[in-house]
């Protein structure tokens, strides 16, 4: 991130990263009780200002991505998270056994809808992908991009109407042992908001590291409502009616129903 990580708690330490210019205007990192921003030199000063003026619990969280966006937004970029980002090697490892995960050939991958899968990486980016079949469709789907500094990211998703069925664990179980076996770390995040994509980490091992808070081009956009219940068949309801919602909201339709 262009900087040492503070050695103390305090408030976010904002950073200039040149280099975030394209890939990532705007990258958070919130370790413990520490944090840091690399952004584009304009928004040091009022993110600095913002960071003085809220606690990094607030800055970590929705509230921070609307008051951060409204910093970045007249320059296109929109600020999403925070997300946490979890890790396991050997120490860690916890694979559920008697998966039917395979790998993917060139051929499957190219068949792959990843307007269904939309969290896995592309064979472009991916230098492994690994699935479930039932009777021939693919109904479970993983990719592995190199993040460099030996860890491999894990990308994860499940079709939509076969969730809960513990196809997620079984393919990342798969995935995981892979990695290891590169000598590489796992590395993987997911929304707090995705209970069940949550838990089915941390049973495998994955440890929380640490939530980041992220920029890119592109408009605003907010979080569902959480998924999954506390407990298999409990019965959930809204705390606030539904004419509160946001109505301004628009429904994303580039990934189709």
């Amino acid at each position: 991130m262009g900087c040492p990580f503070p050695d103390v708690d305090s408030e976010a330490l904002v950073v200039s990263a040149p280099d975030q210019e394209q890939g990532q205007p705007v990258f958070g990192v919130r370790r413990n009780m520490q944090s840091v921003f690399a952004v584009r030199d304009e928004w040091v000063a009022p993110i600095t200002e913002l960071a003085a003026q809220m606690h990094p619990d607030l800055l970590f969280s929705v509230t921070g991505a609307y008051d951060l966006s409204r910093i970045t937004l007249g320059d296109g970029v929109a600020i999403w998270g925070p997300v946490p980002c979890y890790s396991a090697d050997e120490s860690t490892w916890s694979p559920k056994p008697g998966s039917t995960a395979v790998r993917l050939t060139l051929e499957q991958v190219a068949a792959v809808d990843f307007k269904i899968f939309w969290h896995c990486a592309g064979a472009q980016d991916a230098i492994a992908h690994f699935g479930i079949y039932d009777d021939n469709r693919l109904v479970a789907l993983t990719s592995v991009t190199d993040q460099g500094f030996n860890v491999y990211e894990i990308g994860i998703d499940v079709a939509p109407d076969v969730k809960l069925q513990g196809f997620g664990s079984s393919v990342l179980s798969v995935t995981g042992d892979w990695v290891l076996e590169q000598g590489a770390t796992i590395f993987a995040s997911v929304a707090l908001w995705n209970v069940p994509s949550g838990r089915n980490m941390r049973r495998r091992g994955l440890r929380y590291v640490y939530s980041v808070m992220q920029g890119s081009f592109g408009p605003f956009k907010v979080p569902p409502q959480p998924l999954g219940t506390p407990m298999p068949g409990m019965l959930i309801h809204d705390q606030y009616p539904r004419w509160s919602m946001n109505k301004a909201i628009q429904e994303r339709v580039d990934l189709g129903e």
